[in-house]
């Protein structure tokens, strides 16, 4: 695999969250610190963080020899323009050109049934965000869980539920751009730091759940739509706690309280050498799975 260029095709924003441009920005870095070509191909043109040592572009390179493809769902027809210029592999895609791909990969949880292509695991291949894990290797090795609870509430209006917990908990609230907190850490901008200082994280089902899982943090899960709720009850942690539940603004008095139970069934700490050296794992069995398909 070292001797082909692979193209990365992915995608962010509103329409699909930022968890798929995320993970695949940490293999993109994997990639280019084990010797494999690689270019990183953003559909809307997102540029890369500054430094980052893989070319990010709007299109695919003329000289291709795989297309790692992770955008949700894709039509036949796409696979099969694809296809025409090199072998593709999907990423937790449930759309209907998923069975014309060279093969199948499912990451999160397979709600739909597999494919006759699909790539059977039997080792971790999750992928966590690329943000996630840099801010990660800067963190002490032992973290403490000072703030109650840390809320990502991209697709919901927090503010009535930190009108509540706020006379109850600490927490940190981000909708993606902004924080919001009712303590004194607003100054500590580095996400996986939230993440891993908090005992328990609000968020809807996404990469965010499975950074917080891996930080040891309890969990509430609020989804904005069935489909995500159904993904949700696949979750099965047992050093932590989960609840998942459509989000609906009249449950948020229920969800206090659920948190209040949360928090005091919470870690203390979290061991960050840990979780990078499951990033790490993760990263290394996702890369030999892809050297396993392209090989054979």
């Amino acid at each position: 695999m070292n001797n082909m260029d692979i193209t990365i095709l992915t995608d962010s924003g509103p329409h699909i969250g930022q968890g798929h441009w995320q993970r695949m920005l940490l293999f993109a870095w994997y990639c280019s610190h084990n010797g494999i070509p690689v270019t990183l191909v953003h559909t809307h043109g997102v540029s890369a963080p500054s430094g980052f040592p893989v070319m990010v572009c709007d299109s695919i390179p003329q000289h291709t020899d795989c297309i790692i493809r992770d955008m949700r769902d894709s039509s036949k027809e796409e696979i099969e323009n694809l296809s025409a210029i090199a072998p593709v592999i999907v990423i937790d895609d449930c759309g209907e050109g998923r069975s014309l791909a060279h093969a199948a990969i499912d990451l999160l949880p397979n709600i739909y049934g597999t494919t006759a292509n699909t790539f059977e695991s039997s080792v971790p291949l999750f992928l966590y965000g690329y943000n996630f894990y840099q801010s990660l290797t800067l963190a002490p090795q032992a973290i403490a869980k000072d703030i109650d609870c840390f809320i990502y509430a991209s697709t919901f209006d927090a503010k009535p539920l930190c009108e509540i917990i706020g006379n109850t908990h600490s927490f940190v609230c981000s909708d993606g751009t902004t924080l919001t907190t009712n303590t004194g850490i607003a100054h500590d901008t580095h996400y996986s730091n939230l993440i891993a200082r908090s005992k328990v994280v609000i968020s809807h089902f996404g990469i965010t759940v499975y950074e917080a899982m891996l930080c040891n943090c309890n969990c509430i899960i609020v989804n904005p739509t069935a489909y995500h709720n159904k993904l949700s009850h696949t979750l099965h942690n047992t050093n932590i706690y989960v609840y998942s539940q459509l989000y609906n603004p009249a449950h948020i008095p229920y969800i206090a309280t659920k948190l209040k139970i949360f928090v005091e069934q919470a870690h203390t700490h979290v061991d960050t050498a840990r979780c990078v050296h499951t990033i790490h794992a993760n990263l290394k069995n996702f890369c030999d799975a892809l050297r396993l398909i392209i090989t054979t």
